[in-house]
């Protein structure tokens, strides 16, 4: 009688347990339902409030990157200019590229003479690419190591404010830019050390070794001297001449403009300006022209 009891009082203790538990599992499912319909509702309104927080930034932030409009810039030379400057002289025939052909007008002599009309429509595209860069904050270099090149690429880099090579063409100028700005800030602590006498403790040896050094940069990095960030634009004299410097641009995403004479691709390069790249009259009407469009953008 005793067992029956005790089996009669398991069970009913098995089935108030049970029933607890089920009765446990269905208020935590209600709590959980609740819960979640609760995050749901939080979760809604916070993206309400991050949405309503972005459309309030977003005009500040336009204002912020916005860029310059193109505005167009106006040729202060012609195709006159251009024929009196021998610009429409190319190489001789069979020299040419074949990839240059479309910019020739005619062969006469066995000299290959370049439409002017093309070169004209390809300088003001370059000067107008230019002007709009500059007036938008980018940085252009002035590359003519040429000896006709030479004297018009520094005059026409100081007088409009921009970077400059003439003497040669350092390889790693873009590719290894980390190096070239450490030369150029060692040349600018020389400088100013020579020029207000930081360097009274040294030898006169020691100081004639300093000297030799600001020489030796500035044949390197001497016209680059004012940069403190890698340039956004090169622009060529003679773009056959400076294929190293082309092929650095590329890797590093720098624009490059290029007088093309017809022994050249004109492909090679971002903006090519079919033209005599040998005459200085040539090389002089041209890049006077690009320091025009340089100096209108008003940008120093």
């Amino acid at each position: 009688m005793a067992k029956e009891i005790k089996k009669t009082v398991n069970r009913t203790g098995k089935k108030l347990v049970a029933k607890a538990l089920v009765v446990k599992a269905k208020n935590q499912s209600n709590i959980t339902a609740e819960n979640i319909k609760r995050q749901n509702e939080k979760i809604a309104l916070e993206k309400s409030k991050a949405q309503n927080q972005k459309t309030n930034e977003e005009p500040m932030e336009v204002k912020k990157d916005s860029v310059k409009e193109d505005k167009k810039y106006e040729l202060t030379i012609g195709l006159k200019d251009l024929l009196a400057a021998g610009s429409h002289l190319g190489h001789k025939v069979s020299k040419t590229h074949p990839k240059a052909k479309d910019n020739i007008y005619v062969a006469k002599d066995g000299i290959s003479i370049f439409d002017l009309t093309l070169t004209l429509k390809a300088l003001e595209k370059a000067c107008n690419f230019i002007y709009n860069a500059r007036r938008n904050g980018k940085s252009i270099v002035l590359l003519g190591t040429k000896r006709q090149a030479r004297e018009v690429i520094k005059r026409v880099a100081n007088d409009a404010g921009v970077g400059y090579v003439t003497d040669r063409w350092l390889g790693g100028t873009i590719s290894n830019w980390e190096q070239i700005r450490k030369n150029i800030k060692k040349l600018n602590d020389i400088k100013e050390g020579l020029e207000k006498n930081k360097f009274t403790d040294l030898t006169k040896k020691e100081i004639g070794d300093l000297g030799k050094e600001q020489i030796r940069l500035e044949k390197i990095v001497g016209g680059l001297s004012k940069l403190d960030k890698i340039f956004d634009i090169l622009f060529i004299v003679d773009s056959g001449f400076e294929k190293t410097a082309i092929k650095e641009s590329k890797m590093r995403s720098v624009k490059t403009i290029a007088i093309t004479d017809t022994d050249s691709d004109p492909r090679k390069v971002d903006f090519a300006i079919p033209a005599n790249d040998d005459s200085v009259k040539s090389i002089n009407l041209i890049v006077e022209e690009i320091g025009k469009a340089i100096k209108a953008a008003g940008v120093k």
